[in-house]
């Protein structure tokens, strides 16, 4: 799991009542991809980061980040950074070649425990767990 997808990722549940994010990752094994072995386009890469840096909730970035062991993110974003293409393209390794491959993503205000096998994380709950659920006759 990249640090860009636990981003955006909620506990659904009912118990949760739509508030169950950020979820606290705790990384049994992590995998970083090294950029020179899995190739890389600078340009594309900065247009990339350019393109969802809006989208990004970067406390909650920061705070997963820290959870994997990378503590190198600075608390806050500043204009400045969102422009600097070298800082692009390390926010860009940070999303994309950091991986959760196994551990645990906790619910803050349920304590619910996803687990993450070889970086896929299992949401399965049981329906009555599910909000929203409709029950049909």
């Amino acid at each position: 799991m990249r640090l860009l997808t636990h981003n955006t990722l909620r506990n659904n549940s009912e118990k949760a009542k739509g508030k169950g994010w950020p979820l606290r990752i705790t990384a049994v094994e992590v995998r970083v991809d090294d950029a020179d072995e899995i190739g890389s386009d600078p340009e594309r890469e900065i247009a990339f980061v350019q393109g969802i840096l809006g989208m990004l909730d970067w406390p909650t970035l920061v705070q997963g980040a820290s959870q994997m062991g990378l503590t190198t993110l600075p608390q806050v974003l500043t204009e400045d950074m969102s422009k600097d293409k070298e800082f692009l393209r390390a926010l860009y390794h940070v999303l994309m070649n950091v991986h959760l491959v196994r551990g645990m993503l906790t619910c803050p205000d349920t304590g619910r425990e996803f687990p993450v096998t070889e970086g896929i994380v299992d949401f399965s709950m049981e329906e009555e767990e599910c909000e929203n659920v409709r029950y049909y006759h």
